[in-house]
C-alpha cells in the first residue's frame, strides 16, 4: 500500500468541498420540507435545526471516539459515509411520507400539550435526521485523520479543510435556493443531491481503497475541559450573532427566501474565509490561542459599529417623475428613475440579479463579513490549540466539533427564545459582545499558561494537558497587546450602550417608519418631520419584532418591515368590510355557525363575524406578539373580539392548524395572511393547502382568501386564483375596497337568496362608521346596500377558469417564494402602480353571466344597475361607465365625418386603455387608422397626441403587447401618421431602456 500524497490531498479536499455544498443543500431542503408537517413557526423550525445539529454532533463525537481498523485509510471510511448519506437522500421523500403518517397518527394523543407536541416533533424529526446527519458529522474527523500526517501541520490543514467545506456550503446555499428548489422541487433536489453524494462516495472508495492509514497507531486525545468549553462558547456566540443579524435585517427588509439565502451565504462565506485565512497564520507559527483572543476581541468592535454600513449599498426603485410637476407625478411609462434622481439605484450585473442577489449580498456583507471573518477562526484555532499530535487529531476534533455543534444549537435557541424576547436586540448584541470578550480573555489567560509551560524545564512540559499549569518564571498576565484589544472591545460595548436602542431607531428611520406616510425623514435623519406618526410600542418576541404606530387618525401594527393591519379612527376600514363578505354571500337562507379565521391582523375582519349569530370563532395566528398588540390596541374596532366567549385564539401555524382539524369543521374559513411572497407564506397558497381547507369545510360553506393586488404581480395573481379554483371549481373574485380583493370559493355551485342578502345588509350597515359611505365619488348606492354588495362580484367561475395562469402552485416547488415570470414588477412597483397592472390581468365577468348564482336569478334591470355601480366602484382602476362607452360607440358608428369618427374611436381606445385593456384599445386604434386611411386629414395633432398617450401608458409592463399591436396595424395599414406616432413612442422608449441597461455587465 502507498501513502496518500499531494494528489490524494487535492482529491479529498475537492470531495469535501462538494460534500459541504450538498450538506447545506440538504439542510435547506429538509428544514423547509419538515416545516410543512410541524408548522412554519419559529419553534418548529428550531426543533428541526436542533435535531439536525444534534445528529451532526453525535456523528462527530462517535467517529472521534471509535477506533478504526488500521488496514483501511479513514479516507476510505469517509467514502462509505458519503454513500450512506446519498442512499438516505434518494429515499428521503418516501421516508418523509412515513414521518407524516406517524405524526398524524400520534398528534391526537399530544394535542393541547405544548411540551408533549414539542417532544413528539423533536423525537420524530431527530429519528428521521439522525442517519444522514450522523454520517455528515463524522466526515471532518475522518478527513483530518486521513490527511494530516505531521504534527506541525495540524493547525494549518485543519483550518484549510474546515474552510473549504464551509465554502462548499456557500455554493450549496445559493444553488439550492436560486436553482434546484424552484427548478426541481424539494423532493427532486433531495434525490439530485443524493446522486451527488453517491458519486462522491464512490470516487473516494475507488481512490482510497488501497491507501494505507497515515498513523499505524491511534492516540486517544485527552482534551482539557477548557477547550471543550471554548468550542461550545465559540459555536454559541457565532450562531447567536447570526440570529441577531437576521432579526436586524428583518426590521428594514421584507423577508424572502432570497434574503435568507444571501444572509446565510455571506455568513458561511465569511466563516470559510476566516478559517482559510487562519491556515497560513498557523503555518507561520502564530499561536492559535492568541489568534483566538485577537479575533474574539475585535469581533464585537466590528459587530457593534457596522450595523448601518449596509446604507452604502442601499438599493431602492423609484419611478421617474415628470419634469416641472409639483408635487412629483410619475411618468406614464413607469420607467425607473436613474441617478442622480435616484441615488439608491445602482447598476451592476443586471436589474434582476442586482435586486435578488448583489444588492442584498453587498448590504449583508458590509454589516457582517468582517466580524464573521474573525469568528470563523474560532473552531479551527481551538482544534489546533487542543491537538498538537496528528495521531490524536481525529479523536480531539471529533469531541471539539461535537461541543461546538452543541453550542451552535444552544446559541440559536437561547438567543431566539431567551435573549431577544427578554433583552431585546440591543441587549442581545451586548450579551454576545460580552461573550466574545469573555472567550477572548479566557484564551489570553490560557495562552499565558501555555507560554509558562513552554518556558518551564523539560520535565515540566509533559504536564501539557493539565487544566491550568502554574506559571514557571513566565508572565503572570497575558501579553499587553491582547489586554489592550480586550479593553478596546469593552469600551466599544460601553459606547454602544449609550446609543439609542437599535430596534426602534431602525424601525423608525430605516424600516416601515421610513414610508413617507409615517412622516419620518426619508434620508433617515434622526428627527421626524411635522405630522409624523409616532412609534408608540415595540415588542421583540421569539418569532418576530412587532410594532405599533399610532396618532389621532389611525393605528398600524406590523412585524419586521411589513404593516399587517390598519385601523382608521375617523372612518370605516376595508378590513372590517371584508369580514362581512363570507356572510353576505353565504348560500342558503341560514347563517354560518362555526367560523375559522387565520392570521389575526387588526382583528376587524374576524370581529365583523361576531355581529352575526355565529356559535364559535377559532382565530389562529403564529405570533403571540401580534395577537397581544392587536387585541389590546385595536379593541375598539373589533366588536369585543378579545372578550367574546365564542372566540378561541390558537397560537399556531395556520397551515399546521388546518392540516390537523377534523373533517367538516367549519362553515366559514376566512384568511388574511401576510403577502404571498413573504418567507414561509407560500404554503398557505398551495394546492395541498386548499385541499385541506376543502376537507374541513362543511357542505354549503365558504372559503375566503385575501388577495392584495398591490403585493402580487399579474402572473402571480392569476396563479393564486387558478390554484384555488383547481380545488374549488366554484370560485369568485370579489373587490373589497381600494386595492384589497378576496377570492371566495364554495364546494358546489352556490344559490344565494336575494332576500337573505337584503336582510344581511341590515347587519352590514351597523358596521362602525359605514352608514352613508360609498365605494367612490361616482357611486350611486351606499356600500351597505343591496346594489353595493352585488357590485363586489368581479369574476365568476367560468371566467376564473379561462384565466391565463401558470401551473397550480404546490408545496414541493413553492414558486411563490422564489420567482415568477414577472416578479420584477413586484420589486419595482409594489403599491398602487402594481395593483393597476395586476387588476388588468383579470377578466371581469358580465353581471348577466352571474345571475344564475342567485335565487331568484338576477333580473335584467338589477344586472344593468349593478353593472353601472360596479364600474363606478372600480373607477380608481380606470373602468369607465358602460353607459358612456355605449354612447361613444353608437356615436362613432353613426358619424359620417372622418375627423369626428376618428375622435370617437380614439376616445374609446383611450377609455379601454385607462383600464389597461390594451388589446381592446388597439382594436379601436385600428378603427381610427381605417378611417384615417380614407381621410388623411383626420389624423389631427390632437389625435396623434392621444395615440402617443395610449402607447406610453404603462409601457414598461406592456411593451410586448404594444409592439404586437403596432406590428398588426402596420401589416394592415402601412405607415400612417397614427401608427408612426405609436412606433416613435415605442422606439424612443426602447432607446432609453438600452441606454439604461448599458452599464450592466449582463444586459
Amino acid at each position: 500500500m502507498t501513502r496518500p500524497g499531494t494528489s490524494a490531498f487535492a482529491l479529498a479536499t475537492v470531495l469535501f468541498f462538494l460534500s459541504g455544498a450538498l450538506g447545506l443543500g440538504y439542510e435547506i431542503v429538509w428544514i423547509r420540507k419538515a416545516a410543512l408537517v410541524v408548522g412554519a413557526s419559529q419553534i418548529a423550525l428550531s426543533t428541526v435545526l436542533t435535531a439536525f445539529f444534534l445528529g451532526l454532533g453525535l456523528g462527530s463525537f462517535f467517529v472521534g471516539r471509535r477506533r478504526i481498523s488500521r488496514r483501511r485509510s479513514p479516507l476510505f471510511v469517509y467514502g462509505l459515509f458519503e454513500v450512506a448519506v446519498g442512499v438516505f437522500a434518494l429515499f428521503f421523500p418516501e421516508l418523509f411520507r412515513g414521518l407524516e403518517a406517524a405524526y398524524g397518527a400520534l398528534y391526537p394523543f399530544f394535542e393541547g400539550s405544548g411540551a408533549g407536541l414539542f417532544a413528539l416533533r423533536f423525537t420524530l424529526l431527530f429519528l428521521l435526521f439522525l442517519p444522514p446527519t450522523f454520517f455528515l458529522g463524522g466526515t471532518l474527523p475522518l478527513l483530518l485523520d486521513g490527511l494530516v500526517e505531521k504534527d506541525a501541520s495540524v493547525g494549518s490543514r485543519t483550518s484549510l479543510l474546515y474552510g473549504l467545506n464551509i465554502l462548499g456550503a456557500v455554493a450549496g446555499v445559493l444553488v439550492t435556493s436560486y436553482f434546484t428548489i424552484p427548478g426541481a422541487g424539494m423532493n427532486g433536489s433531495s434525490r439530485l443531491f443524493g446522486v451527488g453524494n453517491l458519486a462522491i462516495g464512490v470516487v473516494a472508495i475507488a481512490a482510497f481503497r488501497n491507501r494505507a492509514p497515515l498513523h499505524a497507531t491511534e492516540t486517544p486525545a485527552i482534551v482539557p475541559r477548557f477547550f471543550l468549553g471554548a468550542a461550545f462558547a465559540s459555536g454559541f456566540i457565532a450562531i447567536g450573532y447570526q440570529v441577531a443579524w437576521a432579526r436586524y435585517f428583518s426590521l428594514f427588509n421584507t423577508g424572502t427566501v432570497y434574503l435568507t439565502a444571501v444572509l446565510l451565504a455571506v455568513y458561511l462565506l465569511a466563516l470559510g474565509m476566516g478559517s482559510l485565512g487562519l491556515s497560513p497564520l498557523l503555518k507561520a507559527g502564530l499561536r492559535p490561542l492568541r489568534v483566538l483572543c485577537v479575533a474574539q476581541a475585535l469581533a464585537p468592535i466590528l459587530a457593534l459599529n457596522t450595523l448601518e454600513a449596509w446604507r452604502a449599498a442601499e438599493y431602492r426603485y423609484s419611478i421617474e417623475a415628470q419634469p416641472g410637476v409639483s408635487p412629483p407625478v410619475a411618468i406614464d411609462t413607469l420607467e425607473i428613475g436613474l441617478p442622480p434622481g435616484n441615488p439608491h439605484y445602482f447598476r451592476f450585473a443586471s436589474e434582476d440579479l442586482d435586486a435578488i442577489f448583489f444588492a442584498p449580498f453587498f448590504q449583508v456583507g458590509l454589516v457582517i463579513f468582517l466580524p464573521v471573518l474573525l469568528l470563523g477562526t474560532g473552531l479551527p484555532s481551538i482544534i489546533a490549540a487542543a491537538s498538537r499530535s496528528s495521531e490524536s487529531l481525529r479523536s480531539a476534533s471529533g469531541r471539539l466539533v461535537f461541543w461546538n455543534t452543541l453550542g451552535s444549537s444552544a446559541g440559536g435557541f437561547a438567543v431566539g427564545y431567551g435573549c431577544i424576547p427578554w433583552l431585546g436586540l440591543n441587549g442581545t448584541l451586548l450579551v454576545l459582545a460580552a461573550g466574545s470578550l469573555g472567550l477572548g480573555a479566557a484564551a489570553a489567560f490560557r495562552d499565558r499558561s501555555e507560554s509558562a509551560r513552554l518556558d518551564a524545564p523539560p520535565g515540566r512540559r509533559e504536564r501539557r494537558l493539565d487544566p491550568m499549569p502554574s506559571p514557571a518564571g513566565g508572565r503572570r498576565w497575558p501579553h499587553p497587546a491582547l489586554l489592550a484589544l480586550l479593553a478596546a472591545g469593552l469600551l466599544a460595548s460601553l459606547l454602544f450602550l449609550r446609543r439609542e436602542d437599535v430596534t426602534p431607531y431602525t424601525i423608525k428611520f430605516h424600516g416601515y417608519g421610513r414610508d413617507p406616510e409615517m412622516g419620518y425623514d426619508p434620508d433617515a435623519k434622526p428627527a421626524p418631520r411635522p405630522g409624523h406618526m409616532p412609534l408608540t410600542q415595540v415588542v421583540e418576541g421569539p418569532l418576530t419584532t412587532s410594532f405599533l404606530f399610532e396618532n389621532d387618525e389611525s393605528a398600524r401594527i406590523g412585524s419586521g418591515n411589513v404593516c399587517l393591519a390598519v385601523a382608521y379612527k375617523k372612518s370605516f376600514s376595508s378590513q372590517a368590510v371584508q369580514g362581512h363578505v363570507p356572510v353576505l354571500f353565504y348560500p342558503g337562507t341560514g347563517l354560518p355557525k362555526r367560523c375559522l379565521g387565520i392570521c389575526l391582523g387588526s382583528g376587524q375582519s374576524f370581529g365583523a363575524l361576531l355581529l352575526y349569530p355565529i356559535e364559535s370563532l377559532d382565530v389562529v395566528d403564529i405570533s403571540s406578539e401580534i395577537v397581544d398588540l392587536s387585541l389590546r390596541s385595536f379593541a375598539p374596532y373589533q366588536h369585543r373580539l378579545g372578550q367574546d366567549s365564542r372566540v378561541k385564539v390558537h397560537l399556531d401555524d395556520g397551515r399546521h392548524f388546518v392540516d390537523r382539524a377534523p373533517d367538516g369543521s367549519y362553515d366559514v374559513i376566512s384568511m388574511e395572511p401576510p403577502p404571498p411572497t413573504a418567507e414561509g407564506v407560500a404554503s398557505l397558497y398551495s394546492v395541498e393547502f386548499y385541499r385541506e381547507a376543502r376537507r374541513i369545510l362543511r357542505e354549503g360553506g365558504v372559503f375566503m382568501q385575501w388577495l392584495p393586488l398591490y403585493r402580487v404581480t399579474p402572473h402571480d395573481a392569476c396563479g393564486i386564483i387558478r390554484t384555488q379554483a383547481d380545488v374549488f371549481p366554484e370560485t369568485f373574485v370579489v373587490k373589497v375596497f381600494g386595492d384589497d380583493f378576496m377570492v371566495v370559493s364554495y364546494l358546489a355551485k352556490p344559490k344565494i337568496p336575494l332576500d337573505a342578502i337584503r336582510e344581511r345588509v341590515k347587519v352590514f350597515r351597523t358596521e362602525r362608521l359605514l352608514e352613508g359611505q360609498r365605494w367612490s365619488p361616482y357611486s350611486k348606492h351606499d356600500i351597505a346596500s343591496f346594489e353595493g354588495v352585488l357590485a363586489l362580484l368581479l369574476m365568476g367561475p367560468e371566467d376564473v377558469r379561462r384565466l391565463e395562469a401558470p401551473p397550480p402552485y404546490d408545496d414541493d416547488r413553492q414558486i411563490l417564494s422564489y420567482t415568477s415570470g414577472d416578479r420584477r414588477l413586484l420589486r419595482r412597483y409594489e403599491g398602487p402602480a402594481l395593483s393597476r397592472l395586476s387588476f388588468a390581468a383579470l377578466e371581469l365577468s358580465r353581471v348577466e353571466d352571474l345571475k344564475d348564482y342567485f335565487d331568484p336569478p338576477l333580473s335584467a334591470e338589477v344586472a344593468a344597475e349593478v353593472t353601472v355601480e360596479r364600474a363606478a366602484s372600480l373607477y380608481a382602476f380606470g373602468l369607465q361607465d358602460p353607459r358612456a362607452l355605449d354612447a361613444e360607440l353608437a356615436a362613432m358608428k353613426a358619424s359620417s365625418d372622418p375627423v369626428d369618427r376618428v375622435r370617437h374611436a380614439l376616445n374609446l381606445a383611450a377609455a379601454f386603455d385607462a383600464s389597461l385593456a390594451k388589446k381592446k384599445a388597439f382594436e379601436f386604434l385600428g378603427e381610427a387608422c381605417a378611417t384615417a386611411q380614407a381621410a388623411p386629414g383626420a389624423a389631427t395633432p390632437e389625435v396623434l397626441a392621444a395615440a402617443r398617450r395610449i402607447a406610453r401608458n404603462r409601457l414598461v409592463a406592456f411593451e410586448g403587447e404594444v409592439a404586437r399591436g403596432i406590428a398588426e396595424l402596420e401589416a394592415r395599414f402601412g405607415r400612417q401618421p397614427i401608427i408612426s406616432a405609436l412606433r416613435e413612442e415605442l422606439t424612443a422608449f426602447r432607446e432609453r431602456e438600452r441606454a439604461r441597461r448599458a452599464p450592466y455587465w449582463l444586459e
